[in-house]
């Protein structure tokens, strides 16, 4: 009894939550996808603000991404890396992502929703 209170207490003082708690993705529109090039490109991932995106990169080099409005352009020094054959679930309230690699081309495939 006295180690799941202290586990509890600890979980509390540092902040995080246990991974069952944790709310699976759940799709609120359809998947779009954005052709990844040395130039940056965007593509509109939802019609209003929402919470989280689900980036899958189907290419095989690092891209780049960012979330923002119609005007949101990513580079490879200050967008975030995803990782080829990955999957990352972003936070991005904005209703674009914009994406670039260092050359190579990739497909990346945004799906907007909610959770982890």
């Amino acid at each position: 009894m006295n180690r799941i209170i202290l586990a509890g207490a600890l979980l509390l003082l540092a902040g995080s939550v246990p991974a069952s708690a944790q709310q699976a993705f759940a799709p609120s529109g359809p998947t779009v996808n954005l052709a990844v090039t040395g130039t940056t490109g965007r593509v509109q991932v939802q019609a209003s603000a929402g919470n989280n995106v689900r980036v899958y990169n189907a290419g095989t080099v690092a891209v780049f991404i960012a979330c923002g409005d119609v005007t949101i352009t990513a580079t490879v020094a200050a967008g975030m890396p995803v990782a080829p054959g990955t999957v990352e679930v972003i936070g991005c309230p904005q209703t674009y992502v914009a994406g670039i690699s260092a050359g190579t081309a990739a497909t990346v495939y945004l799906t907007p929703g909610a959770g982890m």
